[in-house]
Formats: C-alpha cells, sequence, structure tokens
C-alpha cells in the first residue's frame, strides 16, 4: 500500500509541475488583515472537510478582477517565485475557471517514510516576501509614505484605476528607488 501511495504522489506532482498558467496570481484579502500577512505570511489550514472536498491550499484567482471578491485589498504574487522556489504547487481550481490553489510540496513523500495524515494538516504558508504587488480599490489613496515606514517599502503600492482604463496606477514602486540612484 505504500508503495502504491508513494508512485500516486509522484504522478501527481508530475502532472501538476507541468500546469502553465498565463498571467498573474492574485489573492484577495481584507484592507484590516495587511500588518498580519506581512508579519506572518498568508496562511491556510485546512479543516477536515476541506481536506475532503480538495480545498486545501491558499485560494489564488489568474485574474485580478477576480480576487477582488475575496477583499479589498488584492496582493498579486511573484508565481514565477514561488514554482521556481521548488516548495509550492499551483493547481488549477476545477471549479472555478479563473482560479487556483497554492499548496506546499510534501518533500518527504518519498523518502520512505511514507504518508503520514499530519502533512496535509500543517498547511500551507507563503511567506510576505514572495508578494510583489498591493493593489487598493479604485479611488483609493494609500498612505505610501507610512506604509514604507512600516514594513512595504519592497513592494509596489498600487490601485485599480477606473472602469474606463481598465489598468493599474502606481502610487509607489520598488524600481522608483532605483531609478533615482
Amino acid at each position: 500500500m505504500k508503495k502504491i501511495l508513494t508512485e500516486w504522489r509522484k504522478y501527481i506532482k508530475e502532472n501538476q509541475s507541468q500546469a502553465y498558467f498565463d498571467g498573474g496570481l492574485y489573492h484577495g484579502i481584507g484592507q484590516d488583515q495587511l500588518d498580519t500577512l506581512r508579519d506572518n505570511g498568508i496562511t491556510n489550514l485546512p479543516s477536515e472537510q476541506e481536506l475532503e472536498e480538495d480545498k486545501a491550499g491558499i485560494p489564488c484567482s489568474m485574474k485580478a478582477d477576480g480576487a477582488k471578491k475575496f477583499g479589498d485589498v488584492v496582493l498579486e504574487l511573484d508565481m514565477d517565485g514561488l514554482s521556481g522556489s521548488g516548495q509550492y504547487v499551483i493547481t488549477p481550481d476545477q471549479k472555478n475557471p479563473d482560479g487556483s490553489r497554492v499548496t506546499m510540496n510534501d518533500s518527504a513523500y518519498d523518502s520512505g517514510h511514507g504518508v503520514h495524515d499530519m502533512v496535509d494538516k500543517l498547511g500551507t504558508n507563503i511567506p510576505f516576501s514572495y508578494v510583489k504587488r498591493i493593489i487598493f480599490p479604485h479611488g483609493a489613496k494609500p498612505n505610501v509614505k507610512a506604509m514604507r515606514e512600516n514594513g512595504y517599502s519592497g513592494v509596489e503600492i498600487a490601485s485599480f484605476g477606473d472602469e474606463n482604463s481598465q489598468g493599474l496606477v502606481s502610487h509607489w514602486s520598488p524600481n522608483d528607488e532605483k531609478e533615482k540612484n
């Protein structure tokens, strides 16, 4: 039985790593959660029911507009950094065509020690260092100076443009500092 589980996990891992998404990776949150996420990262500790329903992992959207329905602030994650780290797997959400889930790899599954239920219960944590951009709602005027002084200096700060422009309005970018030097 252990051999079957090991081979099955290898098969799943190989097929998931081939998934390619064209676009960004976005996670919606409430603005009041920003400081907590900055300090602790984006965390998902799945319940038994979520594990059974394949809802483990951090829910994300492949479109910034899709993430807006989960919170007034949207975090753009470094998808290349996540997948390149080898610690995370990005899988499409079967129930949401623009959705995906980010889960941590079980790097010990092929070590011969078998699979333990606790591995799934450990959850997923994405450190805040993988956040590339914080996108506020249209018309929001974030206090960029205060944010930079409070630990957000390495993250672009932007807001959604109006309905006519369909773009982003950048309020500050780490690249702005590099250009000044």
